[in-house]
């Protein structure tokens, strides 16, 4: 649920154009595969100069000879047209330094042969690598390392990520090949060098944006020597998309901006004003990820609420998409959360309760359905369910009932003969859920592929959850994190931790979890890849596991080794976000997640994320892009809706069975959570339809009523919300009946089937799983399949039960090994925590092996999480691997945990000093030691501290020499001490470094600095650390003396500070006493 805004203002400019998706009948088919458009071997397919360009190397080839030069461009056409397609291509250039190539894409081609149009630029990787420029004469569109986007009218905005010189040592060495890779959807125009994201562009300008046209190649004109080669050129097409004629400007930017939002608020504060920029039309000329949506084309629906319909009929949208009025009060209010039925029925949780839980049987939560049964889209029908529940905030349906979220339970409510009233009083499933902060209790309810319900839980929420009467040591802990409870099984699990306040789940289309959230300063943006058994930031930065480190030093940042955000992009100020983000992506607050898999929205939009930007009253467009072992999370490059209007507070959005995107909008001037009851309204609640209007089409079904057999065929649809249903209901059946063996058969054909899609033989291999009827040997298929999706995924199902895994060690230790996919590594890693501790040490040491994993943003702290328990009783052995792993954050994670117990001090010291430690090594583990216990004081000796100070003692390089000092003070070495108190009357030394000896003085509880420390009190920057050391100082006389002497100097803070040492023992008081 929300934060509080911060908003950033863009001035507001007028604009003309936008664009329109045209849909053609493809685009509602299966997405294409990647074909070839190369055969490898001869330029069939393509036309161009034979003097330039031929075949070599198995490659179209196009050369320069040295001592000749080119008088003009080459291009080699492919003889085809794009639109919006994806194009991957390997290819290497060498020869002059000025050798340039490049590909042309949406192009035309002129009379003389130029090719006019997008260029993805190609050199030896100083300058043009990854640029994208325009042969029409805009020329340099976008720079390495930026986002632009521009304007119908031509107006360009500009975004870093990074800096051209980022890019030099991306190519590889001369003769190798490299991939490029350029992806065009509609305006949005991407391209990657060697899996790196190098420029983004998003074109909206009228009469000189392209979205469709040819295909080139270019060999650019100059010097020779030069000679680019292109292979494996490998082409999906999405369909087509449309720059529509230019529209006229908006005509005001107050054009709907009243300045006052009601008359008078129940609590008799002053009447809410709209916030310019966020609340009026004039984001529609300042945002460039707004600027190109148009009005609502849709008619009022027959919902009789003209307050409602206006809401409606103002949104702004894509064009080619319409909005419709669902639902709205006095039949909807307050509704947190919802979900179809298998009959296409909507059940909303209203949470007239929220933001206080009521005294026991005063809840006034209900549940209520919504029914379309004429098949006409308008669902006239309203039943309530259930009344008189108390906190609602999580709701989905399935088993026989609907599971219900109300901590400080997980409830479930039976109604098992489908007659829409219950069969019983709600059954408590799980308790222990706390409500210290009720907008983040247990919330966004889905089922997982994997036929597990999951769900969220918030930060500043803490809940030790189990099945009623379980003992407090049994119960589980869970803070911020993604949980999951198994419906047959009825076991629970904390499937990841962390994160900040997160509102919304889902998966996509091979069934990869992602979650949104709040931005938060420590974890970064505001959505993020799950994954099993990790250890994600947490907005508070502690209650971490005891193997987790929140900080890291300059030396060793990776130290801070819990995972971040998968999100590389900020969406607003808040969270210590980039400023400006505001004003563009809407702000930092997220709420829903829905990653579009239906069967009604163009192609362009199948599997990106989606998610309502809270305060900016949009829909943030979302692309998760595969990256190392996981994915990293970009903006799309423009949103799908805008909804100037301050009461619009959406909660949550799904796709339907009819493709449409249902959207539940709690409708209140109030955005923040905010404890006081009388400040929300709560009279109000609306439901929408975001539909593509030229395919939209109600739907009137009831897959309860299909065999099977016919459920089983469902998992080749085109929308996965008949697959996630027809699963379910096969999930449900398998837990009281044999399945039809001619259904199962059907689901083992598909889930072998490798001549089909991945998704659509993971769909089969899920629910054979969900069933209980995934076989070993199908386990066994899809561990060797070629799809590393599918080998992960066969990881992670076969060891979802611990007791008796289908996956052994000795395979996990062999892909571990051997495996070359680090999304299947990353699989292993994260079933690791499945196996019992001396089990892990094969599978951990083997995954620390692959140096190549070492710059990966997720996959060696999963390595750490995987190992980390089994550390503390086998020492020797971590610390050898530790000396071995090419994993730094694997290593110095082995240290830092050695360091936080006696005996793991004792080894490290017994490392450090030994003469075999190489220097560098040992001066590394040293440091680390010292930032381990950096906060610690008075502990023992480590054995081999003396051959540690015969060999740091002395050392030449400074931060080493600074940390042996440090813990030499730490374990009691007096020794040291002496030349600590003399820095620190050295009015001639850094202040830094007198701040620290204070530090080391306090820490190693040193009794003969009292004079020097009475002589810091004429000192202004330092007496403010000095006084609350003196409190315990044995020569009280002194203190008192020294303290009092020197009171009327004291700042406020450092005279309340004196008092309280003056106060803390009886002499001191005494003589505080006496002066007084």
């Amino acid at each position: 649920m929300p934060l509080c805004p911060f908003a950033f203002r863009l001035p507001p400019f007028a604009f003309a154009g936008a664009f329109r998706l045209s849909v053609f009948p493809f685009l509602l088919s299966p997405v294409l595969a990647q074909s070839p458009i190369f055969d490898g071997r001869t330029l069939n397919g393509w036309s161009g100069n034979p003097q330039s360009w031929r075949v070599e190397d198995g490659a179209l080839t196009g050369e320069i000879p040295a001592g000749q030069r080119l008088a003009k461009n080459e291009f080699l056409y492919w003889q085809g047209e794009v639109a919006d397609f994806e194009l991957t291509a390997e290819f290497r250039i060498s020869g002059d330094p000025s050798a340039n190539s490049g590909i042309q894409f949406r192009a035309q081609k002129g009379a003389d042969g130029h090719a006019a149009g997008y260029q993805a630029d190609l050199d030896l990787g100083a300058t043009w690598l990854g640029r994208i420029y325009d042969e029409h004469g805009r020329k340099l569109l976008v720079e390495r390392g930026d986002r632009v986007s521009i304007a119908p009218d031509g107006r360009r905005w500009s975004e870093k990520f990074a800096e051209p010189a980022d890019f030099l040592a991306l190519p590889k060495p001369q003769g190798q090949w490299n991939t490029y890779r350029i992806l065009a959807r509609g305006p949005h125009i991407e391209i990657w060098i060697n899996g790196t994201r190098v420029s983004v562009l998003d074109d909206h300008q009228t009469d000189a944006a392209d979205y469709s046209g040819l295909l080139a190649l270019q060999l650019h004109s100059g010097p020779g020597p030069v000679k680019v080669q292109f292979r494996n050129l490998q082409l999906s097409h999405f369909g087509k998309t449309e720059l529509p004629k230019a529209k006229a400007s908006v005509a005001s930017a107050s054009a709907n901006s009243e300045s006052s939002i009601g008359v008078t608020r129940k609590n008799g504060d002053p009447p809410l004003r709209r916030t310019p920029g966020i609340d009026d039309l004039s984001r529609l000329n300042s945002s460039p990820v707004l600027w190109h949506l148009r009005d609502n084309p849709a008619g009022p629906t027959a919902v009789a609420n003209p307050s409602a319909q206006k809401l409606v009929a103002g949104m702004k949208l894509m064009h080619g998409f319409q909005a419709e009025l669902v639902a709205a009060e006095p039949d909807l209010h307050q509704p947190v959360a919802f979900a179809f039925d298998e009959r296409g029925r909507i059940w909303i949780a209203e949470a007239h309760n929220y933001p206080n839980k009521a005294p026991e049987g005063q809840g006034k939560d209900r549940i209520l359905i919504l029914e379309d049964r004429d098949g006409d889209g308008a669902f006239e029908t309203k039943k309530v369910f259930i009344e008189k529940l108390n906190l609602v905030s999580g709701l989905e349906v399935g088993f026989g009932g609907i599971w219900v979220g109300a901590a400080p339970h997980l409830l479930f409510i039976p109604d098992r003969n489908r007659d829409d009233v219950p069969d019983s009083a709600p059954q408590v499933l799980l308790d222990g859920w706390g409500f210290q902060d009720t907008h983040e209790t247990l919330n966004s309810f889905t089922w997982g592929p994997d036929g597990w319900l999951y769900g969220c839980h918030g930060v500043f929420t803490h809940s030790f959850v189990g099945k009623p009467g379980t003992p407090d040591t049994q119960r589980q802990k869970i803070r911020a994190g993604v949980w999951r409870y198994h419906p047959v099984r009825h076991q629970f699990e904390v499937f990841a931790h962390g994160a900040s306040n997160q509102w919304g789940l889902d998966f996509n289309a091979v069934g990869h979890l992602f979650m949104t959230h709040c931005r938060s300063f420590h974890g970064g943006g505001g959505t993020t890849y799950v994954i099993r058994n990790a250890h994600y930031w947490n907005q508070a930065n502690n209650d971490y596991a005891p193997f987790i480190s929140s900080r890291g030093p300059a030396f060793a940042p990776e130290l801070r080794n819990f995972l971040p955000a998968s999100a590389r992009y900020d969406s607003g100020e808040g969270g210590a976000g980039k400023p400006g983000t505001t004003a563009v992506y809407g702000g930092h607050s997220h709420v829903g997640t829905m990653i579009y898999l239906g069967d009604n929205w163009p192609e362009n939009y199948r599997d990106r994320l989606f998610t309502h930007n809270l305060h900016g009253h949009q829909i943030n467009q979302q692309s998760n892009v595969r990256t190392g072992s996981a994915y990293e999370t970009f903006h799309a490059g423009h949103d799908v809706s805008f909804v100037p209007d301050a009461t619009y507070l959406p909660v949550d959005l799904q796709y339907g069975p009819d493709g449409a995107v249902y959207v539940i909008d709690w409708s209140d001037t109030q955005h923040c959570h905010n404890p006081r009851d009388e400040i929300w309204d709560r009279s109000n609640g609306r439901l929408y339809r975001l539909s593509w209007a030229a395919t939209y089409k109600p739907v009137k079904i009831d897959l309860s009523a299909r065999p099977d057999a016919e459920l089983a065929a469902l998992h080749t649809h085109r929308s996965e919300w008949f697959v996630r249903t027809a699963r379910r209901l096969l999930q449900e059946r398998a837990a009281a009946r044999p399945l039809d063996p001619s259904a199962l058969a059907a689901l083992r054909r598909q889930a072998s089937d490798t001549s089909a899609s991945v998704p659509d033989q993971l769909r089969a291999l899920w629910t054979l799983h969900a069933a209980g009827r995934l076989e070993p040997a199908a386990i066994a298929a899809a561990l060797a399949h070629s799809s590393d999706v599918v080998r992960g995924w066969a990881v992670q199902l076969g060891t979802e039960n611990a007791a008796n895994p289908a996956v052994s060690v000795a395979e996990l230790t062999r892909l571990a090994t051997s495996d070359p996919s680090p999304l299947v590594r990353l699989a292993v890693a994260s079933a690791v925590p499945t196996l019992p501790l001396a089990q892990r040490w094969p599978v951990a040491a083997a995954l620390a092996a692959h140096a190549e994993d070492a710059a990966d943003r997720f996959l060696p702290k999963m390595v750490w999480y995987a190992l980390a328990p089994a550390v503390p009783a086998d020492l020797p052995r971590a610390l050898d691997l530790a000396a071995r792993t090419p994993l730094p954050v694997v290593a110095d994670s082995i240290l830092w945990f050695a360091a936080r117990t006696p005996a793991g001090r004792d080894a490290l010291a017994a490392r450090i000093g030994a003469a075999d430690t190489p220097e560098a090594a040992a001066a590394r583990t040293l440091r680390v030691l010292a930032f381990a216990l950096e906060s610690e004081a008075g502990l023992a000796l480590p054995a081999a501290w003396p051959q540690v100070s015969a060999r740091f003692s002395a050392s030449a390089a400074a931060p080493v020499r600074a940390a042996w000092e440090q813990l030499s003070a730490l374990f009691g070495d007096k020794s040291v001490l002496g030349p600590i108190r003399a820095r620190l009357a050295d009015a001639a030394a850094p202040l830094a470094e007198r701040r620290r000896a204070i530090d080391l003085l306090r820490r190693a509880g040193d009794t003969e600095s009292t004079a020097v420390l009475i002589g810091l009190l004429k000192d202004p920057a330092l007496r403010g650390a000095v006084i609350p050391l003196l409190a315990g100082a044995r020569d009280t006389a002194a203190v008192a003396a020294g303290l009092i002497s020197h009171f009327a100097t004291f700042t406020p803070a450092e005279r309340t500070a004196a008092l309280a040492a003056l106060a803390g023992k009886p002499p001191l008081a005494l003589a505080l006493l006496r002066a007084v």
